[in-house]
């Protein structure tokens, strides 16, 4: 494949949630819109390089097909997914930003007989050859430059409104390390400590490790940055509700932000 030919492929992102892809197409508004079935693709020009984005859905069964789709249709030389996240750890705040530098199927164990929940890695093919690391790491080169598009930046601060209370009030940071995903929201603080003590984790969501384990299988690159939403050490979510305390304007906003100026570096 000639360089000029891998630059006019399109760098792909796969985003969970309408309410967090909003805040890249609000920053690009000049785009079109295709649809394929169930899937609206976005087609986006930032800083002269084609991109295109494409709503999954949440959890890891929807971000596994969009990805495969988006693969298959489009051909991207790499792969970004970014949205919102809940922290595994105190320190990590709302407003925050994690850089995925390698992600987890949390909820990929055995339960033995003696009730010890045994952990059993990343399960996926590559040319037949079975892979089962602890943990899937994101692309070295997208990581750099991703590293590279965050310092000295600073994210927008979280609503003080939505601060939790009785937790001093701080700019957001931006951490790098371990994503967990799997079709679970923790609360418990006992359990939130075990993930974090079995991964090194800093967050959690639905998406990530499935959308990296399908382009590991494709040889694709892939990069997530997620943004803190909720820390339940801090202020439990009120999911039997219905949500109504969830900050829907934000999730994504910062995550975005950064995706953005990713982009502006790729070669």
């Amino acid at each position: 494949m000639t360089a000029s030919h891998a630059t006019t492929r399109p760098i792909g992102i796969v985003v969970a949630m309408e309410a967090e892809l909003r805040h890249l197409l609000e920053a690009v508004p000049e785009r079109t819109t295709t649809e394929d079935g169930i899937w609206h693709d976005h087609h986006l020009t930032v800083s002269g390089r084609p991109v295109v984005a494409v709503c999954s859905g949440m959890g890891t069964v929807n971000a596994s097909a969009a990805t495969e789709r988006l693969v298959n249709a489009h051909g991207p030389r790499a792969v970004l997914n970014f949205g919102c996240s809940g922290a595994h750890r105190r320190d990590v705040l709302p407003g925050d930003v994690v850089i995925g530098a390698a992600m987890v199927h949390h909820g990929k164990y055995h339960v033995l007989p003696s009730g010890e929940e045994h952990y059993t890695g990343v399960g996926y093919d590559v040319g037949g050859e079975a892979m089962a690391p602890a943990a899937l790491p994101a692309d070295p080169a997208l990581l750099a430059l991703v590293q590279e598009a965050a310092a000295g930046w600073s994210p927008e601060p979280w609503p003080p409104a939505l601060w939790p209370l009785g937790v001093p009030e701080r700019a957001p940071r931006v951490h790098t390390g371990v994503v967990a995903s799997a079709d679970i929201w923790t609360q418990a603080h006992n359990l939130l400590d075990r993930l974090h003590e079995r991964h090194g984790s800093l967050c959690e969501e639905m998406e990530a490790a499935a959308i990296g384990q399908i382009c590991a299988r494709h040889g694709v690159p892939f990069l997530p940055i997620k943004d803190i939403s909720n820390n339940e050490f801090h202020a439990a979510t009120d999911i039997v509700g219905g949500f109504g305390d969830f900050p829907t304007a934000e999730v994504g906003k910062r995550a975005a932000a950064l995706v953005l100026r990713l982009l502006d570096r790729l070669d």
